[in-house]
């Protein structure tokens, strides 16, 4: 993988591997990355090199980017606090020194203050007139000698201040980039929470690649040294994370069967049996209840997997409870009868109409229609579902009935 040539020269400093055990937020920020290569612009992600990685984007075109992660407790970015703590002022030195690339990016969870946030969306748009004052009033804290050097640095700047603090990120990305990049592959069989800790990984030892503590590395390759390129190029190339290195570590993630297949060996506990008594009310024999406790079993994996982690997001499990409760309300409400057990009817009417289009579940998952009946018996033993007219669930007497 060819990496340009304003690149390819020591880092003024290169401390990240001495410190990567303090920069796990790093990691899972620059993985997220990694998850967009099937798209087709991003070509690699370059780790602990003159930033905290580099970006290639193909046609010459490279960002620098540099994390920085903020505590609530340390209160709102503002512009001098993020010229000196957020490192602003190095992230320009830093692209002076790469020939000035078309893009530098700050990335952090911290909020901005108002002047902060103009600064943020006059980057953005590129709007000059804001920019070249933002540029002589702090053209000084950005190590810059004259206004218009910060302004060409500030037209490259890019910030982002609304990444999840490190409680979140993991989970945040899991949703957000691993997911969807699992469902794009069409394979059923892997899970996403496994897939990021994989890319994570790799980005992980990416940033390691180099032992500092060995100094005789870098004493002999200087640049009048015979072996300075070929030592260079190694270390540049174990710093890089691409498509094929990331495709590499996902095919060693273990595969695992369908929920469908997972056997129920489990002994048949207090709240099975509640499950049992509403089942064998409504009139459905010893086989489907033995079927019910399977499929339910299956309906518990695929909802420990699909739950969202993370409060007040979109959460597919919730819309599929939604969705089961009302099929199964119109088909009690087709079979419903005081005087003889209507279960069977209903299940009947259930196994029709429980189907991942029938009920217009959402696109892209793996979702069998076993998995909306083993639904179907989870809130039948929540007692939102029931088999028969209501009864005393709880009374032992019942059993049996």
């Amino acid at each position: 993988m060819d990496v340009p040539w304003e690149l390819l020269h020591e880092p003024e400093e290169d401390s990240g591997s001495d410190t990567a055990d303090r920069y796990e937020y790093q990691y899972q920020v620059a993985a997220r990355h990694c998850f967009d290569f099937d798209g087709g612009e991003l070509q690699w992600v370059l780790c602990e090199w003159h930033t905290d990685y580099i970006l290639s984007f193909g046609d010459g075109r490279y960002a620098l980017v540099s994390v920085k992660h903020r505590e609530l407790n340390q209160g709102l970015w503002t512009i001098n606090r993020l010229c000196e703590d957020g490192g602003l002022k190095t992230l320009c030195t830093r692209w002076r020194e790469c020939r000035t690339p078309y893009q530098t990016r700050l990335a952090t969870n911290g909020a901005l203050d108002s002047d902060a946030k103009k600064l943020a969306r006059a980057c953005a748009r590129g709007d000059l007139s804001a920019l070249r004052g933002f540029a002589r009033d702090f053209h000084v804290k950005l190590g810059c000698e004259k206004p218009d050097a910060a302004l060409q640095f500030l037209l490259s700047l890019r910030i982002e201040s609304e990444l999840p603090p490190r409680r979140y990120i993991r989970a945040d990305n899991i949703e957000t980039y691993a997911r969807p990049m699992v469902a794009r592959s069409g394979n059923r069989w892997i899970n996403s929470s496994h897939v990021y800790d994989a890319v994570v990984d790799v980005v992980r030892q990416a940033a390691r690649a180099v032992d500092n503590n060995r100094p005789q590395a870098w004493t002999i390759s200087r640049f009048n040294s015979l072996d300075s390129d070929v030592l260079l190029e190694e270390n540049v190339q174990k710093r890089m994370v691409d498509a094929a290195r990331v495709a590499a570590r996902v095919e060693l993630v273990p595969r695992s069967g369908s929920a469908l297949l997972q056997v129920d060996d489990a002994a048949d506990t207090a709240v099975e049996s509640r499950l049992s008594k509403k089942l064998r009310r409504g009139g459905i024999g010893e086989t489907g209840i033995q079927s019910a406790r399977r499929t339910r079993s299956s309906w518990a994996t695929f909802e420990a997997q699909y739950s969202s982690p993370l409060p007040h997001e979109g959460d597919l499990v919730d819309d599929l409870k939604t969705r089961v409760l009302h099929e199964a309300a119109m088909a009690e409400a087709e079979s419903f009868t005081e005087s003889a057990p209507y279960g069977r009817k209903m299940l009947a009417i259930l196994h029709s109409k429980l189907t991942p289009d029938g009920i217009g579940a959402a696109p892209g998952i793996p979702l069998d229609r076993l998995h909306l009946l083993g639904l179907a018996y989870q809130l039948t033993d929540e007692c939102k579902v029931w088999w028969s007219p209501e009864f005393d669930v709880d009374n032992d007497g019942e059993v049996g009935a």
